[in-house]
């Protein structure tokens, strides 16, 4: 499915205060079991921070708490989503939870969310649990002064850009360690 560059902007726009309104109402109307807009934004800060990309008709559910979603919503859902995945792309260290941006929005729901993304994919997260365990203690025993710091190293954790191999030229050694040039070798 091809996307349009218009829908794509679209997508990465961030809801604005009204729409975060819309998005808590129309998930409150689904009944106490689906999340709020702070438990949401936790759930998607885990999936787009974390190690692996989870589809949406595997944590859909969760946001929903059994209740049937509706199409309304889900826009809203996926394309917060979307703006998640693109902020903490370009710009992680900008990040900010909502529950600092004032409303009725919990750091306790947010912390919740979060630890609802990392059991959906609880093995990938292994890696993070053995070598750097203290940052996921913040969402734990809910610690807003340390979770946004934690977020970010979270991200580096699993984002951190790979170095680029050196490039082999056509008259250089070849790197297998022959000795020949690497356009006579493995070039």
């Amino acid at each position: 499915m091809t996307v349009s560059p218009f829908a794509a902007l679209a997508m990465s726009t961030p809801l604005n205060d009204d729409e975060y309104e819309q998005l808590d109402a129309l998930l409150s109307a689904l009944g106490p079991q689906a999340m709020d807009v702070a438990r949401l934004e936790g759930l998607l800060t885990a999936l787009v921070a974390g190690p692996a990309d989870v589809a949406p008709a595997s944590w859909l559910p969760l946001v929903w708490g059994g209740a049937a979603g509706n199409a309304e919503a889900e826009a809203l859902v996926l394309r917060h989503h979307a703006y998640m995945r693109e902020w903490l792309h370009k710009d992680p260290a900008s990040f900010e939870p909502i529950y600092e941006c004032g409303g009725n929005w919990t750091v306790d729901a947010w912390c919740a969310g979060f630890l609802d993304g990392v059991q959906l994919d609880s093995e990938a997260w292994a890696p993070l649990r053995a070598s750097q365990p203290a940052l996921l203690a913040p969402f734990q025993q809910v610690n807003a002064a340390r979770v946004t710091p934690a977020v970010i190293q979270i991200n580096a954790f699993f984002h951190a850009p790979q170095p680029k191999a050196a490039k082999v030229g056509r008259n250089d050694p070849c790197p297998c360690g022959s000795g020949e040039k690497f356009k006579k070798c493995c070039g």
